[in-house]
């Protein structure tokens, strides 16, 4: 008997919190703005004559007209739903129900409660539907269900359009108001920024190297800097650990060598100094995700999670590296499996208004190639979707690593030609590729601004081009 009253109980209402709601907007039509905000279409009213009244209210907000019992009847009769809103009979008496506004607040939370509830109830149905369906896929459903919760948890169901006359208006409205500011979340490398005017929503970019080049510490100075700048980060590292990565930072911002750090070879001043720089951490918002195997659809929801949680404050997502993510599903095909991580990690980008630097490695046709070790686009790894997904791709690049492997025995390489590196832009869908020099101090783990003309060692051997056709478009 329970169970048969339980199947045939009624939907989550408050049919008497939504009489108090538009008893008070009667008794107060200014509290109409501040309910809006709660409330903010009609459906969110459970009784369809609710619904009618409220969309009339504010008909005539939006025109800048009266609200009172004969303007609202008279809105409802134009468009033939004053008998299905009850009469002018039932406004009075809905305007007779409540003394004053005072509540209102609480009754539209009430309602929203309540609408949120019957969605959940409809979004289950639904989920149970494709569920049952023959050839449901469980990734496919599973996406899906945690989308459309995701979805009204954080109140983001809306219509998307917009005329394209008002987004450019938008633009020029902020580019008028932006005083020599980025556009984009900032890196904190000069001629990153000037090219790219900040690493922009929805962007996929792609840093890619061989082993060893440097990616992880770019990655993480990148992190830091914006960090630094008040933008909120998550780092996703699939392959160090926290305290990996923590080392590295403090490293990174100390400018103490990294070795004797991990060696635990530092005197007491030394600690004391990295204390007060881990103390400055603390004001960072910049969040770590150590979790190994992690596939692109759990690192989309935590990524949902994570900016639902931090008052959707979230500007920039790093993931190191793309080619350990876990491929979906029972790929035998490692290319489409990574192909497909690729693509929702753009999906990911344009989803959250966020952009998404995605570390990548670099296959080893670039360490055999005769004319040298300069990386192009075809020696992405895996998949040449990567290339086709981003919107910028870079590559690190540093020539002393390519001539320690072919010195001679008397060969000594300097320590300018050490620092010399190049952050290749291969493909940029908004704007021109070139190189950008910058400097890489191995022993702090840390990328700097460049500072110093490339060195020509007196003993080379051999010559190396190491340019690129400057300002070419994509």
């Amino acid at each position: 008997m329970g169970v048969q009253m339980e199947m045939y109980r009624e939907y989550p209402q408050a049919k008497d919190a939504e009489i108090w709601l538009l008893g008070g907007i009667f008794q107060d039509p200014k509290s109409l703005g501040e309910v809006s905000l709660i409330l903010r279409n009609g459906t969110e009213f459970y009784l369809e004559k609710h619904q009618a009244i409220w969309n009339a209210m504010l008909t005539l907000t939006k025109s800048g007209n009266p609200i009172d019992v004969m303007t609202v009847a008279d809105v409802l009769e134009k468009n033939d739903k004053l008998a299905l809103a009850g009469g002018k009979d039932y406004l009075f008496t809905i305007m007779e129900s409540v003394p004053s506004a005072a509540n209102i607040d609480y009754y539209a939370e009430i309602i929203h409660s309540k609408y949120i509830l019957r969605e959940l109830i409809f979004s289950s149905n639904k989920t149970i539907k494709e569920a049952l369906e023959l050839t449901a896929n469980t990734e496919e459903v599973l996406q899906a269900t945690e989308k459309r919760i995701f979805d009204l948890v954080t109140e983001q169901v809306k219509e998307n359009t917009e005329p394209l006359s008002k987004v450019a208006i938008d633009f020029l409205n902020k580019l008028a108001t932006r005083k020599n500011e980025l556009s984009g979340c900032p890196t904190d490398f000069k001629d990153l920024d000037n090219l790219t005017n900040g690493l922009q929503k929805t962007d996929l970019i792609i840093l890619a190297a061989r082993p060893s080049m440097g990616k992880t510490a770019l990655a993480l100075n990148i992190a830091v800097n914006a960090a630094k700048q008040n933008k909120t980060v998550l780092f996703f590292s699939l392959e160090m650990n926290m305290q990996q990565l923590a080392i590295r930072v403090l490293s990174s911002e100390a400018e103490i060598d990294l070795s004797k750090l991990r060696q635990g070879k530092i005197d007491t001043e030394t600690i004391n100094f990295l204390l007060v720089k881990s103390k400055e951490m603390e004001s960072m918002s910049l969040f770590i995700d150590d979790s190994s195997e992690v596939r692109a659809f759990d690192l989309i929801s935590k990524c949902r999670i994570f900016k639902r949680k931090h008052n959707n404050n979230l500007d920039l997502v790093i993931v190191d590296y793309l080619q350990m993510m876990k491929i979906n599903g029972n790929s035998e095909n490692r290319a489409v499996g990574v192909a497909e991580n690729s693509r929702m990690l753009k999906v990911l980008a344009k989803e959250l208004q966020i952009p998404v630097l995605a570390l990548a490695q670099l296959n080893r046709n670039v360490e055999n190639r005769p004319t040298g070790s300069r990386p192009q686009l075809s020696d992405l790894r895996d998949s040449g979707s990567i290339e086709q997904d981003a919107d910028i791709v870079c590559f690190i690049h540093r020539p002393a690593k390519e001539k320690e492997k072919r010195r001679k025995d008397d060969y000594e390489i300097l320590e300018e030609e050490k620092r010399e590196a190049h952050l290749i832009i291969a493909k940029n869908r908004n704007g021109p590729t070139t190189d950008i020099q910058l400097e890489f101090h191995g022993e702090f783990t840390k990328f700097k601004d460049h500072r110093f003309t490339p060195v020509q060692h007196p003993n080379d051997y051999y010559l190396m081009d190491f340019t690129s056709p400057k300002n070419e478009t994509f």
